[in-house]
């Protein structure tokens, strides 16, 4: 996760890591307050496959990306 959140950065994308270990809900309800446009999931599954679901706030759609399609997606 962390290697993803410094390639953001370095792209020059606005990125954070929720700091504390709490259920998904909360989680959300955070970046929905934020307004954080796209939430990034990171859980076993995705880790087994090497990918990133990316889920888009607004609309509730989801993708699975690799983290350099991830990095692409939004520089």
């Amino acid at each position: 996760i962390l290697p993803v959140l410094a390639s953001l950065r370095e792209a020059g994308i606005a990125a954070e890591l929720y700091p504390d270990t709490v259920k998904m809900k909360k989680q959300m309800s955070y970046a929905n307050s934020r307004r954080i446009p796209f939430v990034a999931l990171v859980g076993e599954q995705e880790i087994k496959e090497g990918r990133i679901t990316l889920k888009d706030m607004e609309s509730g759609t989801q993708e699975k990306l690799t983290p350099a399609d991830l990095v692409a997606r939004f520089s």
